[in-house]
């Protein structure tokens, strides 16, 4: 029974390591988007409130997180967990949550929203806008090839997308997204 459980430990440390080195490898060969004005999206969050990114951010540091499949959601946490809380409450942040919903769901859009709204913090509800429709052209102007993972995106005052990750983050990835956001509001 000992040694049972002792390769169940070895299996599962080696497939962690396994899963690491993939994530850390995807994550140096994403295309990268640094240096592009974010692609304008519009949409309504779950506060009621129209919202067109990159147009609603200006003047703010903002972290637009992007998601094309529920599963990411934990992904998405990653990012988005740590950003609120060091910069939640600063008015030169501000940060989105964006379900990117195919057009064909449009029709059950009320009944999405309003499941979100019931699971989802109503303070929370002006970050999270739910966008429903084509999602092709956004997976382009964003070099996005697998659906199955979270993207984030770090945009400046100007729109400007200024640091990118993807997955789920780790300590050295919030660590730079920190940093960053802390650079491009001090930066005049």
């Amino acid at each position: 029974m000992k040694n049972i459980f002792l390769f169940s430990i070895i299996v599962g440390v080696m497939g962690t390591g396994t899963v690491s080195t993939f994530a850390e490898q995807n994550k140096l060969t994403e295309p990268s988007v640094i240096g592009i004005k974010f692609p304008t999206l519009t949409a309504e969050s779950l506060a009621g409130n129209k919202v067109t990114l990159p147009d609603s951010v200006k003047g703010k540091v903002a972290l637009v997180v992007l998601s094309f499949k529920r599963e990411s959601q934990s992904q998405n946490d990653s990012w988005l967990l740590p950003f609120e809380k060091e910069f939640g409450t600063r008015e030169e942040y501000f940060f989105y949550e964006v379900p990117m919903i195919r057009r064909r769901y449009i029709v059950m859009a009320p009944l999405i929203d309003s499941g979100m709204r019931a699971a989802i913090p109503s303070e929370k509800h002006k970050n999270i806008i739910t966008y429903y429709g084509s999602i092709d052209p956004y997976k382009q102007a964003l070099k996005i090839d697998d659906i199955y993972l979270g993207y984030a995106y770090l945009l400046d005052r100007e729109g400007i997308i200024r640091w990118q990750g993807q997955g789920t983050a780790n300590a050295e990835d919030i660590k730079i997204l920190m940093e960053t956001a802390k650079g491009l509001v001090n930066k005049k």
